[in-house]
């Protein structure tokens, strides 16, 4: 939804993406600003990897930028741009919120960790006495997985496609919090109590699902954090009859901390 008094006092929040043609987060976001009273406007912006540094230095210049908000796959490389970080994006090395402070330096945070707690704890689909199962190690999964580690999870299996990055995690995840049991454990999947995707699969009709939905236990939780649609993976758990939560909640319970950080609140 591009609001209808865009103008020039109009302050810009570009969401870098790519592919880009799957976000629809305009329609969560912008309607948020006006709801806070706010003449902002978020804007998708197709950003190719290798020129994502280069990007970024240019919108620093633009006079009315707010900040930036991040997506697949710019989450680790907008960590590499911040002088400043917040205790999230310490942690996690990855960032999804930006802003230029007054000193012309980019200061930034991770916000999808929280985001995805507060929603699966408001959607009750969180029990951290039972196993999670997290599907996808780069820049949101590797947020949700801290955020469930300071949440209590106590166990915790990461599959990722490349299996060095999910043990890289959970290594870095086991020196934070030694009482987590997090492990790379692909046959984990039968004793979850919450299976997460947080890969990209599910972003365009015909993608394969990220695992298989029968391997759950009847009485499992899915959170796919996809909010750009409804996924196949969604559609077949919620045939089962399992719980399940999208990824718009996520966003949902992020929305008033990112216009918070963008308006120069500490992280």
């Amino acid at each position: 939804m591009i609001p209808a008094h865009l103008s020039g006092a109009t302050r810009l929040v570009p969401i870098l993406a790519h592919p880009v043609d799957h976000v629809r987060a305009p329609r969560i976001y912008n309607p948020a600003f006006a709801a806070a009273g706010l003449d902002w406007c978020l804007v998708p912006m197709g950003v190719h990897p290798g020129d994502f540094a280069a990007t970024v230095a240019q919108l620093a210049r633009v006079g009315n930028l707010q900040g930036l908000n991040l997506t697949i796959p710019h989450k680790a490389a907008a960590h590499a741009l911040c002088a400043r970080l917040g205790p999230e994006a310490r942690r996690t090395g990855v960032v999804n919120t930006m802003r230029i402070d007054a000193d012309g330096q980019w200061s930034g945070e991770s916000f999808d960790g929280v985001g995805f707690v507060d929603a699966a704890r408001a959607h009750g689909v969180l029990c951290i006495d039972r196993p999670v199962v997290l599907v996808g190690a780069g820049g949101a999964g590797t947020a949700i997985a801290f955020a469930l580690a300071a949440a209590g999870v106590r166990e915790l299996h990461v599959v990722n496609r490349e299996a060095e990055r999910a043990e890289q995690l959970c290594a870095e995840l086991r020196k934070a919090y030694p009482d987590i049991h997090a492990d790379t454990r692909a046959g984990s999947l039968g004793g979850a109590g919450l299976a997460i995707n947080a890969t990209s699969l599910g972003l365009h009709a015909g993608d394969p699902m990220p695992f298989d939905p029968a391997r759950l236990p009847a009485d499992a939780a899915l959170f796919d954090i996809i909010a750009a649609r409804d996924t196949e993976l969604m559609a077949a758990c919620a045939a089962r009859g399992l719980r399940v939560v999208g990824g718009k909640p996520m966003i949902d319970h992020q929305v008033a901390a990112q216009i918070a950080f963008w308006r120069g609140a500490a992280a």
